[in-house]
């Protein structure tokens, strides 16, 4: 196998309580051959005078205050060598040898890109949720995997982490930068583009990453203020130009109308400006009978008898009060 550079970009706020486990998945990979870039967001618990600590010469620390974790991607890109680029949160982990597998993978893809499934986990490793494998598949039609990812049967669909992918520097030259713009699914936006930029999928079988979930309440991931709404519309806008290519299909409109439906319910009633728009979208392709689990075994009869819309609401509502 050929020893490439592999470059893993960090960006770090504040994660002093995480770090050390996720740094440790980086230094304790099977391949080799990497450099590791982390980018601090202006760290005030202790996290950056940790990683400053360390003894390991391929390790770079850089300060690019405030500016958000996109930004600090892009920085990390600017100063990446690497001919293959590995993001990763502060907080999630790699398999031992997760880029060891997707690099042999794309030794004979050169501008494929590749995945591997996900478990999500909280604060251990025990409680394993792989939900992704279903829709992981190798092909040389990335929109056909995208569309199948978004939910071109209109009722499955997932989503693919952003340290799942291991993808050439060639394809995110093609592709793009993040949009820092975006506080929401910008991970979905920019991988979007980076496969379609690219030439197929290469799936690494037996292979997983971890995403850490987290219980707080207000974390961007769950955020459904109208900002965090907003840039979930916006990227997922994106998604659509990214994809309307060459054909309306079925599968295409199926899988856009569920998509949206999903911002609306997740907008209704709170953000009525962001729901109406979503909702409209979801009528031009073609409407979409989806509908996701919005509680508990009250609010699931609440929604079988007087539909979703009661339902969410009612949810909103307890929500609020037990808040108070």
């Amino acid at each position: 196998m050929s020893q490439k550079l592999v470059s893993v970009i960090i960006p770090n706020y504040n994660s002093f309580e995480f770090i050390k486990e996720t740094l440790d998945s980086v230094f304790n990979q099977t391949y080799k051959n990497i450099e590791l870039i982390i980018v601090d967001d202006g760290s005030s618990d202790g996290s950056f005078e940790y990683i400053e600590s360390l003894d390991t010469s391929y390790l770079q620390l850089i300060r690019n205050e405030s500016k958000g974790a996109c930004a600090a991607r892009n920085f990390g890109l600017s100063l990446a060598k690497g001919d293959y680029i590995q993001f990763l949160d502060a907080d999630d982990l790699l398999g031992h040898d997760k880029i060891e597998a997707q690099v042999k993978l794309l030794e004979n893809f050169e501008n494929r890109v590749a995945v591997c499934s996900t478990e999500h986990f909280y604060e251990s490793q025990q409680k394993e949720i792989v939900s992704d494998k279903p829709f992981m598949f190798s092909t040389s039609q990335p929109k056909n995997f995208l569309l199948n990812l978004y939910g071109a049967d209109g009722e499955h669909h997932d989503m693919v982490a952003q340290h799942a992918w291991l993808t050439p520097r060639a394809v995110i030259d093609k592709a793009g930068t993040w949009d820092e713009s975006l506080i929401k699914d910008q991970d979905g936006e920019f991988f979007c583009r980076v496969a379609m930029a690219s030439e197929g999928i290469c799936y690494a079988k037996n292979v997983l990453c971890y995403y850490r979930k987290h219980d707080q309440i207000g974390s961007i991931s769950s955020g459904k203020s109208e900002k965090h709404l907003d840039s979930q519309l916006q990227a997922q806008n994106s998604k659509f130009e990214q994809l309307n290519t060459d054909e309306n299909s079925n599968a295409f409109k199926t899988a856009m109308a569920l998509q949206y439906k999903i911002i609306g319910i997740d907008a209704y009633p709170e953000n009525k400006a962001i729901y109406k728009d979503a909702l409209t979208r979801v009528v031009q392709n073609g409407g979409s009978d989806y509908e996701p689990v919005l509680g508990g075994r009250f609010i699931e009869y609440i929604k079988a008898t007087f539909g979703w819309k009661t339902a969410k609401s009612l949810s909103v509502f307890v929500h609020k009060h037990i808040k108070r």
